[in-house]
């Protein structure tokens, strides 16, 4: 009581269970009517019959989307959390481990109400974060943020819980653990740990000016 909260037990067990997530948003194909605004004109102008001409049908291909975020490995079997935001629009997902291991991924749910969503990989002996319970989460308890920020993989951040059931008007269903470790782009999806090591929540959004 009263000394400093060793947290590096806690960001040792923890960093190798978040993984990187790399998504894919294939480019749509669509196909558009045209018609040669000139034909008419220099048809009539030259006379060489351009009224009349049928229009065209043409295909636009939309280029891909690309995405990061990070996830949090929960069996050893490949079961990841992460956001909705990360992977709900993704035509193929993409996911590194700490350890440099790649593996395709595939959506098993998502939930907007909520953003989360399960993904599966297909591994095995996996490293995984244990689950707490954040309703023990107490007002100024020191917790990390583990995750991928602007694609650097396993970083860790400390703060504290700042506020807890915070509801920002963000999604259909809210109760968010608000705190000050530092949360950038690519964390979405990371996991949120107490001093125990022990997943405590998703990291879901900055809210910042």
């Amino acid at each position: 009581p009263g000394g400093l909260v060793d947290l590096t037990a806690a960001a040792e067990s923890s960093v190798n269970a978040v993984v990187y997530i790399k998504v894919t948003q294939t480019g749509k194909t669509q196909r558009v009517t045209v018609q040669d605004p000139f034909s008419d004109f220099f048809g009539d102008f030259f006379g060489f019959g351009g009224r009349g001409q049928q229009p065209q049908q043409r295909e636009y291909k939309a280029p891909d989307r690309h995405g990061a975020g990070s996830g949090v490995i929960i069996s050893s079997d490949g079961y990841i959390v992460t956001n909705n935001h990360v992977v709900g629009e993704a035509d193929q997902i993409e996911v590194k481990l700490n350890d440099n291991r790649e593996f395709k991924g595939r959506i098993i749910g998502c939930d907007a109400t909520t953003d989360l969503a399960l993904i599966k990989i297909d591994g095995k002996d996996l490293p995984t974060i244990p689950i707490g319970n954040s309703d023990e989460l107490k007002l100024g308890q020191w917790v990390l943020a583990v995750g991928n920020p602007f694609n650097l993989t396993s970083t860790v951040t400390a703060g504290i819980v700042s506020a807890k059931a915070r509801t920002l008007g963000a999604n259909g269903i809210e109760s968010f653990i608000q705190t000050d470790a530092a949360i950038n782009a690519g964390n979405s999806g990371g996991a949120l740990v107490n001093e125990k090591g022990e997943l405590v929540g998703i990291n879901a959004m900055l809210y910042s000016q």
